[in-house]
């Protein structure tokens, strides 16, 4: 409301005057209308001329300050003009309906269309499809909202050259502004930093090297699956995958090519599942698979078995084939099931399958988790054995299949718990490899049995020095202080080096590196002897018999088996046997447990045996008693020319 209406016209000139100036002008008017009426003419010319000097001063004042306001003002005005023009963000004012009635000119920067081609247009009509729905519900939220209070909200918007922007929109109902009369929208171009936000989302839930699913984002799918579980009519499963003998491509070829190894695999495990389904990679070499709706636990099973086959093929890595295999457990979905047991179930099956041999998958069984149990007690009671020193050494004796003469006898670990009684080795060797505690437990029986060797010498010094076997496993064999843990148990026990037999598995052999041809002429550079244990039922590779410095060979009991028995050729044992005498090799039997497969051995030529035809294991209090002093019973005489013994079938 306007404070003069209804002033008379003098006021209102007096109120646009500069402040201060009114008194200094109703003084000099006042001066000249005094002068006037008292009739002082020389006073009044004098005064009048100062009075309208000052006047004019006022005046002249006046005008000066109202071009300085109009100066300002266009100042004010060309700066607005010139941000709202190069701004890079665009400002809209438009009617209820989203129609457009002013654009800046930044519109044909973000939009690709010039400021003039999109007034009359409806906003809502550049918006993304699918980000409409979206912008409308924005709109609505504008117009009924009081009093200009500014709303914020993101969405899509089409270019008119084809590419799609995100947007971060800030609007403000000013329609009933009389100045502005629309609704203000400012519009930012936000797409680097929704690219951004995008590509952290995806890092922070896949792989960064396969571009799989990570754990927690496979995660987070498996609760969402077991959730539809009770409302599902088809069954959903997890696959858990273990490459088998990755370790051996990382240290043996690199970890550059065991990364290309790991996406390959990736790749391959895409063309095994459904475009649906979830791939992870848990970490390491591990990846799980999320099957879900399937018809049935067969569709699961076909599934394993296409991964299986897909990853048995070779991989083209660095100019050279490259094999592994897999293991993979299975695991269905069962109402309550929490994500992690669901992972852990599956986890839990492909650990047996890889412990009943590799490349094998399992279906889940809630026994496992009671043997898993089992195992992990185990686990705790052989470190405590290995502390307490629970473990003793059993020594089986080596007998001369012509003479019968005791030639040696091979150091057989045991653990008799004393809860548990007696541990089977099948059981505990194979947990202690698991667990790196066969080396220190492989250190200990090299010095017990060279320490034996040297006392059962010293007692019995009339007669021929025994052979003292040590079985070495995979493990040890390849840790660094090998050498050093033989070449301390003779120098501690004093007993010749040739009196030492190493036992190693064809597994060790299976690489004929550079390395293992170093370590074992190493080891026979110490003067004792090596022996292939189990020999035939591993690699078998006649290049490494010539390659490495091999003193025996020991034919598996599966071999020695089939000897003795009437119309079965024992043609493994016969081709070892004449194999070793070839490249004179000699070869000692395992298992004989009869007569007649020492009979027949002894004709094939086998010099050396051991089994319970002659003696079970034994402590070695008992060995010293029963075997030191013993002649076994000497072979028949070989007649001129030699015919094989046979048995009859039972």
């Amino acid at each position: 409301m306007d404070p003069l209406r209804g002033s008379s016209p003098a006021a209102r000139i007096l109120a646009t005057l500069p402040e201060g100036s009114v008194p200094a002008l109703v003084t000099g008017v006042a001066c000249i209308i005094f002068i006037s009426q008292t009739g002082a003419t020389n006073l009044l010319s004098s005064a009048a001329f100062i009075a309208v000097t000052m006047v004019l001063l006022v005046l002249v004042r006046r005008v000066a300050s109202v071009k300085d306001d109009v100066a300002l003002l266009a100042n004010s005005e060309a700066r607005f003009r010139s941000l709202v023009q190069n701004s890079s963000d665009v400002i809209f004012i438009v009617e209820a309906d989203t129609t457009i009635r002013y654009t800046s000119p930044s519109a044909q920067k973000v939009l690709g269309v010039h400021a003039r081609e999109l007034v009359g247009t409806k906003l809502i009509n550049h918006v993304h499809p699918d980000d409409r729905a979206l912008a409308n519900r924005f709109f609505h939220a504008l117009l009924e909202a009081q009093g200009g209070v500014p709303s914020v909200d993101d969405w899509r918007l089409l270019r008119t050259d084809g590419p799609v922007i995100w947007t971060e929109n800030t609007g403000t109902n000013l329609l009933r502004e009389p100045t502005v009369g629309g609704v203000v929208v400012n519009m930012r171009d936000v797409s680097e930093r929704r690219t951004l936000q995008s590509r952290l989302a995806h890092q922070a839930f896949h792989d960064e090297l396969t571009r799989l699913a990570n754990r927690a984002l496979f995660l987070n799918r498996v609760e969402h699956t077991v959730a539809r579980v009770p409302r599902g009519k088809h069954p959903s499963a997890v696959l858990f995958l273990d490459l088998d003998d990755f370790k051996k491509v990382n240290d043996s070829l690199g970890h550059a090519v065991g990364d290309e190894l790991l996406v390959a695999t990736a790749s391959r495990l895409t063309t095994c599942v459904r475009p649906g389904d979830t791939i992870a990679r848990l970490g390491g070499d591990e990846f799980a698979v999320l099957l879900e709706d399937v018809d049935g636990m067969t569709d699961v099973v076909a599934v394993a078995e296409r991964i299986s086959t897909a990853l048995s093929s070779s991989f083209q890595l660095g100019g050279r084939d490259v094999f592994i295999g897999v293991s993979i457990g299975i695991a269905s979905m069962e109402m309550g099931d929490s994500p992690d047991e669901v992972l852990r179930n599956a986890d839990l099956a492909m650990y047996f399958a890889k412990s009943r041999r590799k490349g094998q998958f399992a279906v889940y069984e809630p026994s496992m988790h009671d043997e898993m149990m089992e195992h992990l007690e185990l686990e705790v009671d052989l470190r405590g054995a290995v502390e307490r020193n629970e473990f003793e050494i059993h020594y089986q004796p080596i007998v001369n299949l012509v003479t019968g003469e005791l030639y040696g006898a091979e150091a057989l670990l045991r653990c008799n718990h004393p809860t548990r009684g007696p541990v089977p080795p099948s059981r505990f060797i194979s947990l202690a490899e698991e667990t790196g505690l066969i080396i220190p437990l492989g250190r200990w029986v090299l010095k017990e049995a060279c320490e034996k060797a040297r006392e059962w010498r010293t007692r019995f010094s009339g007669r021929r020095p025994l052979q003292i076997s040590v079985n070495i496993s995979v493990r040890h064999f390849q840790d660094p202080t090998l050498l050093q843990d033989v070449q301390e148990a003779l120098n501690d026990s004093g007993v010749e080096p040739w009196s030492l037999t190493l036992e190693i598995t064809e597994s060790v052999l299976m690489h004929s590196s550079e390395a293992t041809l170093a370590r074992l002429r190493a080891l026979k550079a110490l003067g004792l002897k090596l022996a292939i244990d189990d020999f035939g039922t591993g690699y078998s590779s006649l290049g490494y018999l010539q390659q490495f410095p091999i003193d025996l060979l020991k034919i598996d009991r599966s071999f020695v088996e089939a000897v003795g028995i009437e119309e079965v050729d024992p043609v493994l044992a016969r081709a070892i046997i004449a194999l070793g005498r070839t490249m004179q090799i000699e070869t000692i039997a395992e298992g004989i447990e009869r007569p007649e497969q020492r009979e027949g051995l002894r004709v094939l030529g086998c010099s050396l045996g051991q089994g319970y035809y002659f003696a079970k294991p034994m402590s070695a209090q008992r060995f010293a008693n029963e075997c030191l002093n013993k002649t076994f019973e000497a072979s028949p005489t070989t007649p001129a020319e030699p015919q094989y013994a046979f048995r009859r079938r039972a």
